[in-house]
């Protein structure tokens, strides 16, 4: 529809409020995501009188970097971050290498057992793209495996 007749302050204006993208969410979204994904940290025992009795490694997942959080500190919500990702070349590569961070993270807890398995599992399917695989094997009448080839006989 553009400006009113008239508005020279609206030209070029077709609407809207202006983007709150900005270049440096590029970078910013990497160094979210850029986590360690465990830590250690040490639990210790002490003898009645205060001395040192023991000190056990205990490993820790980091808290899961997500892309709702990250919307949140820039002060948007994630359905923006994905309009960003399809206009924005560079923020499209910054956001996959993120997705890739992780991902990374992820896994390392998940194989760790550090996440609760029913959790891994529905993030991994519902958030990461993972499914189930299935085969199976079609069988004719003999038992001998279905080729494709007789179906067009």
């Amino acid at each position: 529809m553009g400006a009113p007749k008239g508005n020279k302050n609206a030209v070029g204006n077709n609407g809207g409020q202006p983007t709150k993208y900005r270049p440096e969410y590029c970078e910013q979204i990497i160094e979210y995501f850029t986590v360690q994904p465990q830590q250690t940290v040490y639990k210790k025992t002490y003898y009645a009188d205060g001395g040192l009795k023991s000190e056990e490694p205990v490993v820790l997942p980091e808290q899961l970097p997500t892309f709702q959080k990250f919307a949140d500190t820039i002060g948007v919500v994630v359905s923006t971050l994905w309009e960003w990702e399809k206009e924005h070349i560079e923020f499209s590569k910054a956001y996959a290498r993120a997705k890739q961070l992780q991902e990374h993270i992820w896994l390392v807890n998940g194989m760790s057992n550090l996440y609760n398995a029913q959790f891994a599992q529905f993030f991994g399917k519902n958030c990461l793209g993972y499914k189930d695989k299935t085969e199976t094997e079609i069988t004719g009448k003999d038992g001998e495996p279905f080729k494709l080839e007789d179906f067009f006989k």
